[in-house]
């Protein structure tokens, strides 16, 4: 279950170019149809096996995602600047931080859910 709350934030992060390389294709239906299947609790995987989107899409919109579990440190950790941005409802594991006047993550973004991002200051 927590590997797919990772790849729907992954998912929803690849979605704005998946569009446009979906559409020139002439897939953008069955694009459509895997968001449909993903917000219903389908697994991410299995939503998109008909879409013939490689592997690596998944792997590359990966660092966007906050720290991984794993990467432990131990004492004190620098607490970043910036403002973090989470899924707006937590139904992802979307939770980035953005340096002050660095790029925003996703756009800005839900694009599963099509809402903004919840911005909370780091």
């Amino acid at each position: 279950m927590n590997d797919d709350r990772g790849m729907r934030a992954d998912f929803c992060t690849a979605l704005p170019w998946l569009r446009e390389d979906l559409a020139a294709e002439g897939a953008l239906a069955g694009l459509h149809d895997a968001i449909r299947a993903v917000l219903a609790e389908t697994p991410v995987r299995q939503a998109v096996a008909g879409l013939n989107i490689p592997p690596h899409v998944f792997d590359d919109a990966r660092p966007v995602r906050g720290d991984e579990p794993g990467n432990m440190t131990f004492g004190t950790k620098p607490r970043p600047a910036g403002e973090s941005y989470r899924c707006p409802d937590g139904w992802c594991s979307l939770d980035v931080v953005r340096t002050p006047g660095g790029e925003l993550p996703a756009g800005g973004r839900c694009w599963l859910r099509d809402r903004p991002l919840r911005v909370v200051e780091a």
